[in-house]
């Protein structure tokens, strides 16, 4: 073997090590999961229907609407659809969408007041619901997103809150005792007693010797 065979073995020791140590590191920094929302599939179906209305009440989509739905319309949804990811942490609630444009969410669980299950026209059509995850920060709770076409949303909305009221209830802080000045004084007032009876015993036993 030569010596510049030899060289490129090493650096690719060097270049494998350094990756497994990455996928270590990665993986040890990533948050715990406790649980992961599934997407119902007729999801894609719902997109599809937002986006033809849309196209049908611009004037410039109508020509357009061939196109999308032979095909391109469905195959656009189904990456909108892969892409949704919705888990939940000890601490937080994390919400990734979209494939062109990603857009992530981390909702602390402590700021999340409730989480509100709406059904429209279409969504009931269509099997589904969508869950408004409400935060407060200080005002009025406004929606932070929307979680639609989440599969039992009720389970999953029941257990985040849940997750939430362990959060909230660790995170009570208790305060310390305090220690008042007079009971400091107390306690000097015992120690000096102390101190004057142990003093008078030693006297008692030297005036005996």
């Amino acid at each position: 073997m030569t010596s510049s065979e030899r060289i490129g073995e090493a650096n690719a020791v060097v270049l494998h090590d350094w990756l497994m140590n990455q996928d270590t590191s990665d993986s040890s920094s990533s948050p715990e999961v406790l649980l992961r929302a599934a997407f119902e599939p007729r999801l894609k179906k719902y997109f599809l229907l937002q986006s033809t209305f849309a196209m049908l009440v611009s004037v410039i989509g109508i020509p357009l609407l061939p196109f999308w739905l032979l095909g391109l319309g469905r195959a656009f949804h189904r990456r909108q659809y892969e892409a949704l990811e919705c888990v939940l942490t000890p601490r937080s609630l994390n919400f990734h969408k979209g494939f062109l444009i990603r857009i992530q969410k981390n909702v602390p669980l402590d700021k999340i007041t409730d989480l509100a299950l709406v059904e429209g026209p279409l969504l009931r059509f269509l099997g589904l619901c969508s869950l408004g995850i409400e935060t407060a920060g200080g005002g009025p709770a406004t929606s932070t997103a929307q979680l639609i076409g989440v599969v039992d949303a009720i389970a999953f909305r029941d257990a985040v809150l849940k997750q939430r009221d362990l959060v909230s209830s660790a995170g009570l802080e208790i305060a310390p005792p305090t220690t008042s000045l007079d009971s400091m004084e107390g306690s000097s007032q015992e120690l000096l007693s102390d101190i004057r009876d142990s003093l008078g015993r030693i006297e008692d036993l030297l005036a005996k010797q």
